[in-house]
């Protein structure tokens, strides 16, 4: 046999697809014990097929050496799949009895492998043909050995698969028992029956013919979620088909020039190398497409999907827009047949379909709350699964699950804004049938995080409208002779502004006492507190001072667009009133470990202005930076330019794009990524902070070099003269 001819190029690509397979599994395996397991046994057919390309290539002398370390390796492929037999699904390691008698046996056989005339003779060559291997009298103790040991361990999965109860474990031992079923079987017809009867012309098929084992493993991942590497097992099927698809006509091409027109096998190789490698991305491209067209296989940019459908919820406070939004994102990501989007009714206990788009409901919009699954997980933000699940309910939880299961419902994730249930997020089947692996929920988790946060919104939203248009019926009612429409409008304006201002002084009372009992709390008034209980109140107090803050915030924007917001510009230090600020934020810096710096200047600058107004924009702007940055440091400085004295805080956070720099400062708006670090922001601090310097005759603005490369936010005062 030549050194390299098209069976052993074959043979090394088997190498590559395996080696890709346990590097996958290494990586991304989610069971180690499995992994490793599954890993060991790829290893050993790795070294069965690299046996087989040296031993097809060895010369003469070393022929029978290495046939002897051919069948040495191929001793491997049993044992550890005998033992990984143990070890898969679940992770449970074999007994040390079961152990021993692999070990012992395989050490046994791959003695009888090394003893002369034994197991293996000698090899006969044959030119033009395969290697003829000249039998010993106990070649058949190592065919009961292969053939036994690859029985045992079929029989333990196909054991596990009768008594398994979990339905998509159950179908992942089915289809690996099948891949190993058909592969070791037709391995073993080919390289341990056919060579015995003395047909050698396919001794070498084994080794790719055991590719049936990869093809029902990756199905099983593709589709099952075996391992939980669904999505990069699928993008490195489709580089992997690319790959056969452009370089496999070109190894084709050269075997037949190689045998018919060697003197141009040099220019060719070149030529066809430039080609492959210039086909790749056409190919590659094509398999994605089919992918997603056929299959269903969801390629998704996870990060794409999140960012766009953020984009889309700021734009809008309508329900049903934002329920479209959601259920477009999802249907487009994951390829669900079905999704529907219900809110929850915390006085009725129910749940009413507000979207629906795929579901068999029989026109029943309300459905009843089953409060131990609400508990279990709507309430603990996880995502249910409802064929994993079905298996431990019991009662009432029981006829629920078989009901959503009738309804064809697969997957249920919560919409959660803090501890408060407002909906659940519905997804039925996906139209290829696979089931959702985990990177699929956890974009559902963040996804239900932000559509949770907007739907609330647009619910209070509508209320709010609502109650504006109920209070509108009864003025009109009243006033209807002396109004003119213009005054209509600009009456009903004021009456919304005022329910702003009115319910925001309603939660100043009781948000005060709660901060006054949890301070007095935790200064150890009531005794003291300790361990999680100390946690748990340092918490309520962080949450108070949030709202109290938003709350402040909506009364200055309420007073501010009524005009009846009052200044009392004085002469204002504003180099102590600044160090009084980082001395405030410094504790909240050295939570996070961040460096926090401020060089406090030599000389007093002085500004006209109202200290607690200005105070409260410095407040906000370098508060905002510590909150929004992650690692690095937040840098505050204040000097004097140009007959004005200007402060700013510079941080390595988030950064923005000057697009989003452009609305930074309108009201209700965030950046993007804002949300993502702290959702309980409103959107109306760096607005009202806007409105305070325009009426100091000054101004507030930013700059950024870019998202991820920080921001710099400036506050420019005239100087006191």
């Amino acid at each position: 046999m030549s050194n390299v001819d098209l069976i052993n190029a074959a043979l090394i690509l088997v190498i590559f697809i395996y080696l890709s397979l346990a590097a996958l599994i290494y990586f991304r395996g989610k069971d180690r014990k499995v992994s490793y397991s599954y890993i060991t046994v790829i290893s050993a057919v790795i070294f069965w097929t690299l046996g087989m390309i040296l031993y097809r290539s060895a010369s003469a002398e070393n022929s029978l050496f290495l046939c002897r370390i051919l069948y040495v390796f191929a001793t491997f492929t049993a044992s550890s799949f005998f033992i990984f037999s143990f070890i898969f699904p679940r992770g449970k390691l074999p007994s040390w009895w079961n152990i021993i008698i692999a070990t012992l046996s395989n050490l046994f056989i791959i003695a009888l492998v090394l003893l002369p005339n034994v197991i293996i003779k000698y090899v006969n060559i044959r030119i033009g043909q395969e290697k003829e291997i000249i039998w010993g009298p106990w070649y058949f103790i190592y065919v009961i050995y292969i053939a036994g040991f690859f029985s045992a361990g079929l029989l333990n999965l196909f054991r596990k698969y009768l008594k398994e109860k979990e339905a998509v474990v159950k179908i992942q031992l089915k289809y690996v028992y099948w891949g190993y079923f058909l592969g070791s079987n037709l391995a073993m017809a080919t390289n341990l029956l056919m060579v015995w009867w003395g047909d050698f012309r396919l001794n070498w098929a084994g080794q790719i013919l055991s590719a049936f084992m990869v093809a029902f493993t990756v199905y099983a991942i593709v589709a099952h979620r075996l391992m939980d590497i669904k999505l990069v097992a699928r993008r490195s099927t489709v580089y992997l088909a690319s790959l056969l698809t452009v370089f496999l006509p070109a190894i084709a091409v050269l075997y037949i020039i190689d045998n018919f027109f060697p003197d141009f096998l040099i220019s060719a190789s070149l030529i066809l190398l430039v080609g492959a490698v210039s086909a790749f991305p056409s190919a590659r491209n094509y398999f994605y497409r089919l992918a997603n067209k056929y299959f269903f296989t969801s390629l998704y940019d996870s990060g794409q999907v999140i960012s766009s459908l953020t984009d889309k919820l700021r734009s809008t406070l309508e329900p049903y827009k934002i329920y479209y939004f959601i259920a477009d994102a999802l249907k487009g990501a994951f390829h669900s047949k079905a999704v529907g989007i219900l809110t929850f009714n915390e006085k009725s206990d129910d749940y009413l379909v507000q979207y629906n788009d795929g579901f068999n409901l029989d026109g029943q919009k309300k459905f009843p709350n089953d409060r131990p699954l609400q508990a279990k997980f709507a309430k603990q933000n996880k995502v249910l699964v409802v064929e994993e699940i079905k298996k431990e309910m019991v009662g009432d939880s029981a006829v629920t699950v078989e009901m959503l299961k009738g309804l064809g419902v697969e997957i249920l994730a919560p919409l959660n804004v803090k501890d408060k249930t407002i909906g659940l997020i519905a997804l039925g089947a996906k139209e290829s049938r696979d089931m959702y692996n985990d990177e699929d929920l956890r974009v559902l988790e963040t996804v239900g995080a932000q559509a949770a946060i907007s739907i609330e919104n647009a619910l209070l939203y509508e209320e709010t409208k609502n109650f504006t248009i109920t209070l509108k019926q009864e003025v009109e009612k009243a006033t209807a002779e002396l109004r003119a429409a213009n005054e209509e409008l600009k009456k009903l304006d004021q009456a919304k502004s005022d329910f702003i201002s009115i319910a925001s002084h309603q939660l100043r009372t009781p948000l005060s006492s709660i901060k006054g009992f949890v301070s007095m709390m935790l200064e150890g008034t009531y005794g003291e507190a300790q361990g999680q209980l100390r946690q748990k109140l340092e918490d309520v107090y962080d949450s108070n001072e949030r709202l109290i803050k938003l709350v402040d915030a909506l009364l200055d924007l309420s007073h501010m667009e009524g005009g009846k917001m009052e200044f009392n510009f004085t002469k204002v230090n504003f180099s102590e009133m600044l160090a009084s600020v980082v001395e405030e934020l410094k504790v909240q810096a050295e939570k996070k470990k961040l460096n926090f710096e401020f060089a406090k200047p030599k000389e007093s600058y002085f500004v006209r202005a109202d200290e607690q107004k200005l105070r409260q924009v410095v407040l906000n702007l370098i508060d905002n930076a510590i909150k929004y940055t992650e690692k690095g440091e937040v840098e505050v400085w204040l000097g004097r330019t140009d007959g004005f004295v200007e402060f700013s805080v510079k941080d390595t956070g988030l950064g923005m794009t000057q697009a989003e720099i452009a609305n930074l400062f309108q009201k209700f708006v965030r950046g993007p990524n804002a949300p993502r670090l702290h959702a309980e922001g409103a959107g109306i601090g760096l607005y009202v902070a806007k409105l305070l310097m325009e009426a100091h005759k000054g101004q507030v603005r930013a700059e950024s070099e870019g998202e991820g490369k920080g921001s710099t936010f400036f506050v420019k005062l005239p100087a006191w003269v």
